[in-house]
C-alpha cells in the first residue's frame, strides 16, 4: 500500500514537472523558432547571421568537411551539417536558395533543444547541494527572455552556453576536492564552448580558479594543467581545421572587429560596461529578474556556497572582459543567462529563508510577481511578433501594385534588400545575395530602385513607393549624419503619404510602464530584429 502511494506520488510529481517544463521551456522556444523563416517571398530568414552557419552544409554534402567559414567556432556548424547530410536535408545546390527552409528548421531545432538541455543542466548542477535553488534556477532560465529568444535562432550563442553550463556543472562537482577527473571534464566543456563561440574561451580562467572559492589550500597546479589540456582537446574537436590560414583570418577578423567596432548603433553610447548594465542586461532579463540577480550577487558574497560564488565569479569576469569591446550586441550576454539565473535564485531564496515570517511572505509574493512579470515580458517578445511581422505587413500593402502583370510600378530602398527590409525581392541577404538580386532586378524591369542616402537620386528616380526601415536609419539620424537627415527630409517632401508598420510606438509610454518591457524601447540592435519598424512612403508629389 505504501509502495503504491509512493509510486502515485512520484508519477504525479513527474506529470507536474513535464507540464510545467513544457509550458515554460518548450512552448516559448518552439514559438520563437518559427519567427522570420524563409518562404516564397524571401529566400533567407530575417536573422542576418543564420545563413552563414548553414552554407557549409552544402560543402559537407559534396565531401568537403572544411567549413571555410571561421568567424565563429565550427562545432555548431558540424552539429547542423552532419545530420543534414545524413538525413538528406541539404537541398540541391542547383535550386539554391529557393528551398532552404528545411535546413533552417533543422538548425533552429538543434538550438532549441540545446537551450532546453541547458535548463536541465542547472537542475543537475544543484542536485546534491540545494534542490530548491536548482529548481528555481532552472525555472528562471526557462523564462529568461534573452535565452528564450535566442533559443529560436540558428546561431552559436545558445549552443555555446550549453557547453559552458556543462563546464559549470563539472566545476561544482570537482572544485571542492580538486578532483582531476572533473577538472579534465571542465576543460573539455570549456574547449567545446570555445569551439562553438570563440569568446566562450574566456571562462577558462574562472574555471581554473574555481577551487580557490571553497578550499584555497586544496588548489593544485595539476588542476590547472588538466583543465588546459581538456580545453585544448575540446577546441580541436570543435575546430578541427584550426591549423588553416582561413581559421587564422577568421579569428583575427573577430578579434579586430570586437576591438575596433564599426556598428553605428554603438557609436556615442559611452563605455561598454555602462551600455551592458543599462541597456543590454535590462533588455535581456527584464528589471524584476535583473534586480533579483543583484540581490543574489550580494548573497553570494555573504554565503559559503560554491555554486553561488562560482556564478558570481563567472558573470563578473565575463562582463569585465566584454566591456572593453566596441561591439555590444545583446547576444554577447547569452552566456551569462545560466549564471544570472543562479544568482537570482540564490537572492530570492536567501531572502525567503529569513527566520521572520513577516519577511518570508512578502518575499514569496515579490518572487511570484517577478516571475509573472518576466513571463509577461517573454510573451510580448515571443508571441507578439507572430501576429504579422512589420516587413510582411508593409510588403502586403505594395505587393499587388508591384506584381501585377505589365506593371511599371517601382519601389525604392536605400540599399539592397536585407533582413530589415520588406521582401520586395526574394533575394534578401544583403551583400551575400547581391549578384542574385541584381540579376533578378534586371529580369523584372528594375522593379527596385536603390538610392543610397542620396536625396538627389531620390528626386531624379522618384519611385512610386519608398520603404525605409528604422534599423537602417535610426542611428544615422541619432548621430546627425547630414546625408541621412537630408534624405529623410526629402522623403517627407517628395511623398504625400506616410504609414508606419510594426515596432514600438514612436513615443514611449511613461517610465513606470516602460520598465516592464525594456527591450522594446531601448534594446541593442539585435534585440530589435523582431521589433523592426518600416515606414512606407507613397503618392509621390508631381
Amino acid at each position: 500500500m505504501r509502495a503504491g502511494a509512493r509510486l502515485l506520488k512520484i508519477l504525479s510529481a513527474a506529470v507536474v514537472i513535464v507540464c510545467v517544463g513544457t509550458a515554460t521551456a518548450y512552448v516559448p522556444r518552439a514559438v520563437a523558432s518559427s519567427w522570420g523563416l524563409p518562404n516564397s517571398h524571401h529566400y533567407f530568414s530575417y536573422h542576418p547571421d543564420e545563413i552563414f552557419l548553414l552554407l557549409p552544409s552544402f560543402g559537407f554534402a559534396q565531401g568537403d568537411w572544411n567549413p571555410h567559414f571561421f568567424n565563429y567556432g565550427t562545432l555548431y556548424i558540424y552539429l547542423v551539417g552532419i545530420p543534414a547530410v545524413l538525413f538528406g536535408i541539404v537541398p540541391d545546390g542547383a535550386q539554391f536558395p529557393t528551398n532552404l527552409r528545411p535546413l533552417y528548421d533543422l538548425a533552429r531545432t538543434i538550438t532549441m533543444w540545446m537551450g532546453i538541455a541547458t535548463i536541465a543542466l542547472l537542475w543537475f548542477a544543484f542536485g546534491r547541494k540545494d534542490r530548491w535553488i536548482g529548481l528555481l534556477s532552472a525555472l528562471l532560465l526557462a523564462i529568461c527572455p534573452l535565452h528564450v529568444v535566442n533559443s529560436g535562432y540558428a546561431t552559436v550563442d545558445v549552443p555555446a552556453t550549453f557547453w559552458l553550463t556543462l563546464a559549470f556543472l563539472f566545476a561544482i562537482y570537482g572544485a571542492e576536492r580538486t578532483n582531476l577527473k572533473w577538472g579534465a571534464l571542465v576543460g573539455l566543456a570549456v574547449g567545446l564552448a570555445a569551439g562553438t563561440k570563440y569568446s566562450a574561451g574566456l571562462f577558462l580562467l574562472p574555471a581554473v580558479l574555481a577551487p580557490l572559492l571553497v578550499a584555497p589550500r586544496s588548489w593544485r597546479w595539476s588542476w590547472c594543467l588538466v583543465i588546459i589540456g581538456g580545453a585544448t582537446l575540446g577546441f580541436i574537436i570543435g575546430c578541427p581545421f584550426f591549423w588553416t590560414a582561413e581559421f587564422r583570418q577568421g579569428l583575427s577578423f573577430e578579434i579586430t572587429h570586437a576591438r575596433i567596432g564599426g556598428t553605428l548603433a554603438f557609436e556615442g553610447t559611452g563605455s561598454g560596461w555602462w551600455y551592458h548594465l543599462t541597456r543590454g542586461l535590462p533588455a535581456s532579463l527584464g528589471l524584476p529578474f535583473l534586480l533579483s540577480a543583484v540581490v543574489g550577487a550580494v548573497a553570494a558574497i555573504r554565503l559559503r556556497s560554491l555554486p553561488a560564488r562560482l556564478s558570481l565569479l563567472w558573470a563578473l569576469w565575463y562582463l569585465l572582459v566584454i566591456g572593453f569591446g566596441r561591439e555590444r550586441f545583446i547576444r554577447y550576454l547569452v552566456p551569462l543567462t545560466p549564471f544570472l539565473s543562479v544568482l537570482a535564485a540564490v537572492g530570492l531564496t536567501w531572502l525567503y529563508r529569513s527566520p521572520r515570517l513577516a519577511v518570508r511572505i512578502p518575499v514569496l509574493l515579490v518572487g511570484i510577481g517577478a516571475a509573472l512579470l518576466t513571463w509577461g515580458y517573454v510573451g510580448a517578445e515571443v508571441f507578439g511578433p507572430l501576429s504579422e511581422d512589420a516587413r510582411d505587413h508593409a510588403w502586403r500593402q505594395v505587393r499587388a501594385a508591384l506584381t501585377e502583370p505589365g506593371s511599371r510600378t517601382r519601389v525604392g530602398l536605400v540599399q539592397r534588400p536585407w533582413y530589415y527590409h520588406p521582401p520586395v525581392s526574394p533575394f534578401n541577404a544583403g551583400l551575400f545575395s547581391r549578384g542574385m538580386f541584381e540579376d533578378w532586378n534586371e529580369r523584372t524591369g528594375q522593379r527596385v530602385v536603390i538610392t543610397g542616402w542620396d536625396a538627389g537620386k531620390l528626386e531624379a528616380e522618384k519611385p512610386d513607393f519608398f520603404l525605409l526601415s528604422d534599423l537602417e536609419s535610426q542611428d544615422l539620424i541619432r548621430l546627425r549624419n547630414p546625408d541621412a537627415l537630408d534624405f529623410v527630409a526629402a522623403l517627407d517632401t517628395f511623398y504625400q503619404s506616410r504609414e508606419q508598420f510594426g515596432g514600438p510606438h514612436p513615443r514611449p509610454p511613461p517610465l513606470p510602464l516602460r520598465w516592464l518591457f525594456p527591450g522594446s524601447w531601448s534594446g541593442p540592435p539585435d534585440w530589435l530584429y523582431r521589433h523592426c519598424r518600416v515606414t512606407l512612403y507613397s503618392e509621390p508629389s508631381s
